[in-house]
Parts: C-alpha cells; sequence; structure tokens
C-alpha cells in the first residue's frame, strides 16, 4: 500500500483499495473468479490454458494476415527493379 500512497494517488487512493473486496477488485479490473466445491478459488487447467494459448495465437495470425493484406493495400503496387532509380539522376 505504501507504494500506492506514495505514487499512485495518496493515502486516500490506498484506503480504498485496502478497503475493497476480492470480487470488488476482480470485476474492476475483468477477472473471473470460479469457485470450486470447497469454496476455494479454482485455476483453469493445464490443457484448458494451452487450449485457450492455441486459440489465442491462430486468432493473432488471422489478425496479422488483415494487417498484412491492409498494409499491402495502402502502400499500393510494388515498382519493378529496374523502374525503381530511375528520374532519380535524371
Amino acid at each position: 500500500m505504501r507504494f500506492v500512497q506514495d505514487v499512485l494517488g495518496g493515502p486516500d487512493r490506498a484506503d480504498e483499495i485496502e478497503e475493497a473486496s476480492l470480487e470488488d477488485y476482480a470485476g474492476r479490473r475483468k477477472i473471473e473468479i470460479l469457485e470450486n466445491p470447497q469454496g476455494g478459488i479454482s485455476m483453469p487447467s493445464k490443457e484448458e490454458m494451452l487450449r485457450k494459448i492455441k486459440e489465442l495465437e491462430e486468432e493473432n495470425d488471422e489478425l496479422q494476415d488483415q494487417l498484412d493484406e491492409i498494409t499491402d493495400i495502402v502502400a499500393g503496387p510494388e515498382e519493378e527493379e529496374g523502374e525503381e532509380g530511375k528520374g532519380e539522376s535524371d
């Protein structure tokens, strides 16, 4: 809390954070808390996390392909190598 008090906004902000519940904090940070039958917090399995990573990598690849297509459209047609230097020394 000292960091919050000294750097991020003073004692009022530090008190606000300290008094917040775990659920309030998670809600502000858009973190989903899952409870297991024993009442504790449940973490996703390794397999679930690896599946999610694979999905995100595939989505990232698709988005990168779209960005590459947009870049090609914005850049316009590429000049041929023989035409590149024309006009510069004339």
